[in-house]
C-alpha cells in the first residue's frame, strides 16, 4: 500500500496522454519552440505546472550534447571550513551558469572515491571538481582521465589543471614570525605527506626553520590525517613531550580547530605560556580569545578559480567557432594564503619584557 501511495513521477508522456498531443508537441512547448501555437503552449505550461511536472535536464542535455547541465564535486569530507565553504560557494557559481552541481564525499575512503566516481560517469556528468582521498586508487586516476577535471586544494597525480594554496610560503612565514618573537622551541601538527598539501606545508616548515636558524630535524613534530579528532591527539601528543614548546604552528584547517580545542582544555594560557598559529579562514579564528594568528586562506577565491576553470574545461570540448582553436591553460592556480598576526603569539616567557 505504502508503495502505491507513493506519488509517481510525472513525465512527457503523462502530459501529452492527458492533453491529447504529441510527446514532440509537449517538448517544444515546454522548450519554449515558437512552432507551437501560444494559446496551446501556455495550455500545456499551466497544465505541466499543476501536475507538478519538473523537466528532466540531465536528458535533455544528453540528447542536445551542448550543456553543461550537471558537474560533480568530490571531496574526502564536507565537516571542515575549507570544504564546506568552498562547495557551498561553487555550487552558488555554477548555478548562477545554468550548471547544477552534485556533490559527493568519500570520506577520505579511496574504495568509495572510485564507487562514486563510476557512479558520476554513469550519470554522465559534464566533467569535475575534486579533492583526492589520502590512498586514490590507480582505477581511480584512469576514470579521471575521461572527462574534464579540475583538481582542488589535493593533486590527484594526473594531468589536470588544479587549484591550490601557495602553502609552503605561508608555512615558512609562520614559522619565521615565531622566530622574530624570540621562539626557539617550535612544535609542528600538520597533515599527512602523502598528501600534496601536507608535504607543501611541510616544506615550508623546514625552510622557516632553516631560514631562522634552526634545525628543522629536531622541531617536534606530529602529521596526521586532517580531522579535528587528531588535531586535539595531536596537541595533547606535543604538549607531552621532553622540553614542551614554547609555540606551536598547526598546518590544516580542522587540525586548527581541534588543536585550539585541546591547548583550551590543557589549561595553558594564549600567548602567556605559548604561542599559537593556526590555518583557514580567520573569521572562526578571530572568534577565539584571544583572537589566533591565522595562516588565512580565501575559501572564495578558490572556489571562484575552481569554477572558472572547470568552465572553460568543459567549452574547450566544445566545437571552436569562427575556426578558433581553444587553448586549455593548464594552470595550476596557486592562490597564496596571508599571515594574519593576532593575540595568540608573543615572545616567550622568558623574552618578555616586564
Amino acid at each position: 500500500m505504502a508503495a502505491r501511495a507513493r506519488r509517481a513521477e510525472v513525465g512527457v508522456m503523462d502530459l501529452a496522454r492527458d492533453l491529447g498531443v504529441s510527446t514532440a508537441t509537449i517538448s517544444r512547448a515546454l522548450n519554449g519552440n515558437p512552432a507551437v501555437r501560444p494559446e496551446l503552449a501556455e495550455r500545456i505550461r499551466q497544465h505541466a505546472e499543476a501536475r507538478g511536472y519538473v523537466a528532466n535536464r540531465l536528458a535533455r542535455a544528453l540528447s542536445a550534447n551542448t550543456s553543461h547541465a550537471f558537474v560533480g564535486f568530490v571531496i574526502p569530507y564536507v565537516d571542515t571550513p575549507a570544504y564546506s565553504a568552498v562547495a557551498a560557494e561553487c555550487a552558488r557559481l555554477l548555478s548562477a551558469n545554468g550548471t547544477q552541481m552534485i556533490l559527493t564525499i568519500t570520506e577520505n575512503d579511496p574504495e568509495r572515491e572510485l564507487r562514486q566516481l563510476k557512479e558520476l560517469v554513469a550519470s554522465r556528468v559534464a566533467g569535475l571538481i575534486i579533492s583526492p582521498s589520502t590512498h586514490i586508487l590507480d582505477p581511480t586516476k584512469q576514470l579521471l582521465a575521461s572527462l574534464p577535471v579540475v583538481q582542488f586544494h589535493r593533486a590527484c597525480g594526473i594531468d589536470a589543471p588544479g587549484v591550490f594554496g601557495d602553502d609552503e610560503q605561508a608555512m615558512a612565514q609562520s614559522v619565521l614570525h615565531l622566530a622574530a618573537l624570540g621562539h626557539t622551541d617550535i612544535a609542528y601538527l600538520g597533515t599527512s605527506e602523502l598528501l600534496s598539501n601536507g608535504a607543501a606545508r611541510l616544506r615550508g616548515i623546514r625552510r622557516g626553520m632553516a631560514l631562522a636558524g634552526l634545525d628543522p630535524d629536531e622541531m617536534p613534530m606530529r602529521l596526521l590525517e586532517p580531522t579535528r579528532a587528531n588535531g586535539r591527539r595531536g596537541v595533547e601528543q606535543l604538549l607531552m613531550e621532553p622540553g614542551t614548546p614554547t609555540a606551536l604552528v598547526v598546518g590544516g584547517g580542522s587540525l586548527s580547530i581541534g588543536a585550539a580545542q585541546a591547548v583550551r582544555a590543557s589549561g595553558r594560557r594564549l600567548p602567556d605560556e605559548l604561542s599559537l598559529v593556526v590555518y583557514g579562514d580567520p573569521a572562526w579564528f578571530a572568534l577565539s580569545d584571544p583572537p589566533l594568528t591565522t595562516v588565512c586562506v580565501s575559501y572564495q577565491d578558490l572556489a571562484c578559480r575552481a569554477a572558472r576553470l572547470l568552465g572553460e574545461r568543459l567549452d574547450d570540448r566544445q566545437p571552436p567557432r569562427g575556426g578558433a582553436t581553444p587553448v586549455p591553460d593548464p594552470g595550476p592556480y596557486l592562490v597564496t594564503p596571508e599571515l594574519c598576526p593576532a593575540g595568540s603569539t608573543a615572545p616567550p616567557p622568558g623574552r618578555r619584557r616586564g
